[in-house]
């Protein structure tokens, strides 16, 4: 029983880690989201004008003259391939994502609110592959399944129309996050030494944690600077979460853990999502929509993760008796990223009610080699975008194919700085610390989607 809170409070680290990995676009998921919006490939800020603008440009809400409803969804698949160099530099076999994909839908509602202004509410999820990998894969010290786990961001905004040609808007934001996260702890204490990654000091760990008031918001604007041509840009706010979790431990196999026992099972945790700036270019030659977008997202505010146990002990310990556990940090040091976005949409029958759209995005990735692992893998990517919607009365139905390629990157042995997690072990300038990243990532994504959108 020894281990168990020391277990837990480790977990949370690792738990802060995958909470994070979930929240805001760049280092963790795409930098688009919607049927329609990625159907342009994420250039949707100048010419944001229906309900999806709560997320690109709440400028673009002020369009919603009439009020409009919106309902979709998109099937997002995160492919991803490890192959891990263990702590001995030793190449370990591959271990592939086994999570199927999660449906994340956007849902609308918008009516007027005067002659002037809009009020819209919204509830949308990232979209973000969740991964699952096998309980005992080498690569069970950074995640071994997210995939039950729920983000959502419900959001009211409010669009104003300031003249013929100035559009602004702002929404206010609860992001809400439900996790469970399974991950592999290291038990091995400091009274005795372990082989590095010895199965019988592993610790398998659960956590449910629940957070569901974490308020945010954004503001936009849209100038028409001609008839044919508009200028958008907005700005998101940062994220600061905050939460609760309960832990649930299989203590190793090892013999040490005999004889003690653990009080309490609450640690708080804290990091921060980062700022978002987009701004964007549409022009609209004759029937169609070329809009030029760019996306800036300040990771690097997301630096470290900070996990506080309350009123966590460990008791009745040989030669230790109580020991009050202490806060804690998960070091990231992410890096900001930077998008680019190019959409066209438009007819290509004139008179006729079909919409074709191609989307094309480029982004950086906010983990640098050294701090990349399973639980976060993101890079440089590509993506591209098809299609398509067709009207019915005031109804339009959208489709939607995207997929997205990361960069192949490669942690060289011996270079990572992900620690393997080990909550009974002071680990600060440790020489036995085992690091957990190293070796080669693939991965992609693939997008599947389908909507409706009403205007009243």
């Amino acid at each position: 029983m020894m281990s168990k809170q020391w277990l837990r409070a480790g977990l949370v680290a690792a738990l802060v880690s995958t909470t994070a990995a979930e929240a805001v676009a760049g280092g963790m998921y795409l930098p688009t989201r919607g049927v329609r919006p990625t159907g342009r490939g994420g250039a949707f800020v100048a010419g944001a004008d229906d309900l999806s603008a709560t997320w690109f440009n709440p400028g673009g809400l002020a369009h919603l003259t009439g009020g409009a409803l919106l309902v979709d969804a998109a099937l997002v698949q995160q492919a991803i391939t490890y192959e891990r160099i263990d702590s001995g530099g030793n190449p370990q076999p591959a271990v592939d994502n086994q999570s199927p994909g999660l449906p994340i839908p956007s849902i609308g509602y918008a009516r007027p609110l005067g002659e002037n202004a809009t009020l819209a509410f919204g509830l949308w999820a990232p979209y973000a592959g969740l991964a699952r990998f096998e309980e005992d894969g080498p690569q069970r010290y950074s995640s071994i399944d997210l995939s039950h786990s729920l983000i959502a961001t419900v959001g009211v905004g409010v669009g104003l129309r300031l003249g013929d040609n100035l559009r602004v808007g702002a929404t206010l934001q609860d992001h809400v996050v439900a996790l469970e996260t399974l991950v592999m702890l290291s038990g091995c204490p400091s009274q005795t030494t372990c082989a590095p990654e010895d199965p019988d000091f592993d610790s398998l760990n659960r956590i449910d944690q629940n957070s569901y008031f974490n308020p945010s918001g954004s503001v936009g604007a849209q100038l028409d600077v001609g008839k044919k041509v508009t200028l958008g840009a907005s700005f998101q706010l940062p994220v600061w979460v905050r939460g609760k979790g309960k832990l649930h431990t299989r203590l190793p196999a090892s013999g040490f853990f005999d004889g003690a026992s653990v009080e309490g099972d609450r640690a708080d945790v804290a990091f921060d999502l980062p700022a978002a700036f987009r701004a964007g270019l549409e022009v609209r030659p004759g029937n169609w929509r070329v809009e030029l977008a760019t996306t800036v997202e300040l990771w690097s505010q997301h630096d470290r993760m900070t996990i506080e146990p309350k009123d966590v002990r460990l008791v009745d310990v040989p030669g230790v008796g109580t020991y009050e556990l202490g806060p804690m940090e998960v070091p990231r040091n992410f890096e900001n990223t930077y998008a680019a976005h190019l959409g066209v949409e438009g007819k290509p029958l004139a008179g006729k009610p079909l919409v074709v759209r191609l989307g094309y995005a480029f982004e950086t990735g906010a983990p640098p080699d050294e701090y990349l692992t399973v639980l976060t893998v993101d890079g440089q990517k590509h993506l591209g975008a098809l299609g398509a919607g067709y009207t019915f009365g005031a109804w339009t139905v959208d489709l939607l194919f995207a997929y997205a390629k990361m960069s192949d990157r490669t942690v060289a042995a011996g270079t990572g700085l992900a620690p393997q997690l080990n909550p009974i072990r002071d680990q600060s300038g440790d020489p036995l610390v085992v690091y957990v990243n190293d070796g080669d990532y693939t991965s992609s994504w693939l997008m599947i989607g389908a909507g409706t959108n009403r205007r009243f």
